[in-house]
This record gives structure tokens, C-alpha cells and sequence, in this order.
């Protein structure tokens, strides 16, 4: 019924970055709860890492949404 519009690109890194900071902000929520249970102590190192992980599995929960 109606196409598709394509977005633009500025669209797209749009939609990629606040999918990786959703992601980062992820990371960070699950530090501060873990080490509030006294589970986890993660320093700020190893939470940025698992930001960028949780950042990739977005990149492609994103992609893979998209199409």
C-alpha cells in the first residue's frame, strides 16, 4: 500500500548510535546493579567492553530489524 521510503544516511548513523548507547547505558545499568548485589565488581574497563559487545549484538538486532 504505501512504499517504503529509504533513509538517508544521516538517518541510518542515527539510528545506529542511539541503538549503541542504549545498549552502553545497558552495560552500565547492569554494573551498578550487580555491584549494589554485591554479585559483580567490575571495573570501568571490562563495563566499557561489555558496552561495545551489547554494542555489536544491537548493531545487528538492528539490521536485522530493519529489512
Amino acid at each position: 500500500m504505501f512504499a517504503k521510503r529509504p533513509d538517508s544516511q544521516f538517518v541510518k548513523r542515527l539510528k545506529s548510535f542511539l541503538w549503541r548507547t542504549g545498549m552502553m547505558v545497558l552495560a552500565v545499568t547492569i554494573d551498578i546493579v550487580a555491584s549494589n548485589l554485591g554479585m559483580l565488581e567490575l571495573n570501568p574497563e571490562v563495563t566499557v567492553l561489555l558496552g561495545l559487545a551489547l554494542g555489536e549484538v544491537s548493531k545487528y538486532l538492528n539490521s536485522s530489524t530493519s529489512r
